[in-house]
C-alpha cells in the first residue's frame, strides 16, 4: 500500500518501489528511466506498474564518466604503505538473505567504516553467497593501533555473528606492492 492506495497484484508487474529495490537505485530514478522510455510503464489510476521481466533484464548507464583507459599501475610513495587485510567468512547456512539485508541496512547506516581505510569491500562469489571476502586496504601512517583494530572488529562481528560463521573465518594482513 503506498499513499493509502491498495495497488493491485498483477502476476507480471511491479510497482515503481518494487522495481526501485530490485534495481537498487531511487524510485525517482525509476521515474526517471520510464520518462526516458528506457522503461515501460502502465498507468492503473495513479499508479504506475512496470513489467517485472522488463526490470529484471534492465541494465543502467555506467554513473560519472566511462574511463577513456585504465589507470597505470603504481607503487604507494607517500610516507609508509598501504596494507590489505583480507577476511574470509562462511556464510551460516539459511542466512544468505539476511547477511545482504544486514550488510545493506550497515551501508545505509554509515556504521563499521573502519577509520584508518582508505577502501572496503566486502564480495561475494556466487549469487546466493555461501561465503564473504571481507577487504579492508589501510595506509600504515593512518592505520590505528592493533587494540582499535580488533574492537572495530569485534563490534563488526558481533553486528553479523548470527549470519557469519566467524570462528571459521581466515584472514590475513599483508602489504600492497603495486595498485591502480
Amino acid at each position: 500500500m503506498i499513499d493509502g492506495v491498495d495497488i493491485p497484484n498483477l502476476p507480471g508487474f511491479v510497482s515503481i518501489r518494487e522495481a526501485a529495490d530490485m534495481l537498487r537505485v531511487s524510485d525517482k530514478r525509476v521515474y526517471q528511466y520510464v520518462r526516458a522510455g528506457r522503461l515501460s510503464a502502465r498507468r492503473i489510476g495513479n499508479i504506475l506498474i512496470v513489467p517485472v521481466d522488463e526490470v529484471r533484464q534492465f541494465q543502467p548507464s555506467p554513473s560519472g564518466r566511462v574511463r577513456a583507459r585504465a589507470p597505470s599501475w603504481r607503487a604507494y610513495r607517500s610516507r609508509g604503505s598501504l596494507l590489505l587485510t583480507d577476511i574470509r567468512v562462511p556464510v551460516r547456512v539459511g542466512q544468505e538473505v539476511q547477511l545482504l539485508d544486514k550488510l545493506e541496512a550497515i551501508q545505509k547506516s554509515d556504521r563499521h567504516t573502519f577509520p584508518g581505510t582508505v577502501a572496503r569491500y566486502v564480495v561475494k562469489a556466487d549469487e546466493v553467497p555461501t561465503s564473504v571476502q571481507i577487504l579492508l586496504v589501510w595506509k600504515s601512517t593512518e592505520m590505528p593501533s592493533e587494540t582499535k583494530r580488533a574492537e572495530d572488529l569485534a563490534l563488526f562481528q558481533a553486528d553479523l555473528a548470527d549470519v557469519l560463521d566467524w570462528e571459521e573465518a581466515q584472514w590475513d594482513t599483508n602489504e600492497v606492492i603495486i595498485h591502480t
